[in-house]
């Protein structure tokens, strides 16, 4: 039997306790221990979490937050499938375990030019937060459509897949390679992000009701959202855009500290600087 370390008075305890805007719904099965009064406990980050937020790398794969996930909120216990409604809370709850309610931002005055520093109140960030209604089913002629949040993983996905297709366009007018051919590649990449966007609209879509019969095969719904019609696919696609703007963060009411103009200020939830 192993001996227990004397040492264990010392280790970490949660900071906080979070609410998820999903309240644990959208998480498959075996992905997350909801306590009974639905609060999760968050812990600070340790010296290893930090080490590993600052690989490159990792952290552009999306593997650096799902380690600091798992281990500041032990609850969630397979990040990936965490609907991407909830990242932000869980991101905040830790930044706030970790180092404190209060982040300062930087942020150019648009009047005058001036550099302005704001002190933000997270707590305030997080009680803003919420959940879009994904009950709320659209119907388009004989059809019933249903939504669902895209997981982390999707997201993350899609970010890189967008994010490599929008270098190679950037990259492509410095090629040593014929006109004809780098309008080849643009178009290809053009393409791609096309393709990326009809499969993020299938991704948002739950399931569809016909009939009474109920289709939530992946690939009939992925089929459907690329052979319906523009008029059709903007409908569902502006559906789901106005669900996932509910979960957006607003901007910041501020004031210039030299000129005091008013306007407001994006608060932008960027994981690769977020937790500097």
């Amino acid at each position: 039997m192993q001996n227990s370390n004397p040492l264990a008075k010392y280790f970490r305890q949660p900071a906080i306790y979070i609410r998820l805007p999903s309240d644990g719904r959208h998480y498959p099965a075996n992905s997350l221990e909801m306590p009974e009064n639905g609060e999760l406990p968050v812990y600070p980050m340790t010296a290893m979490d930090e080490i590993s937020y600052r690989t490159s790398d990792a952290l552009f794969n999306g593997s650096a937050v799902i380690e600091v996930i798992k281990s500041c909120v032990p609850n969630i216990i397979d990040p990936w499938q965490m609907p991407s409604s909830d990242l932000d809370s869980v991101l905040i709850g830790i930044r706030i375990a970790s180092y404190g309610h209060e982040l300062e931002l930087e942020n150019k005055c648009p009047s005058c030019g001036e550099e302005n520093t704001f002190v933000v109140d997270l707590r305030t960030i997080a009680e803003q937060l919420d959940m879009p209604d994904y009950g709320q089913k659209l119907d388009v002629a004989d059809l019933e459509i249903h939504f669902k949040p895209i997981s982390y993983k999707q997201m993350n996905q899609n970010t890189l897949s967008r994010f490599e297709d929008q270098k190679m366009i950037e990259m492509i007018p410095t090629m040593d390679t014929t006109d004809e051919e780098k309008l080849k590649l643009i178009n290809a990449s053009f393409a791609k992000l096309g393709k990326l966007g009809v499969e993020t609209v299938a991704q948002g879509i739950d399931f569809i009701v016909i009939n009474n019969e109920t289709v939530s095969d992946r690939n009939h719904i992925l089929q459907f959202i690329q052979e319906i019609d523009r008029k059709m696919f903007d409908t569902i696609s502006k559906h789901l855009t106005n669900l996932r703007k509910v979960s957006d963060i607003q901007p910041m009411k501020v004031q210039c500290h030299n000129c005091e103009h008013a306007y407001d200020m994006p608060f932008t939830l960027d994981v690769s600087n977020f937790f500097a």
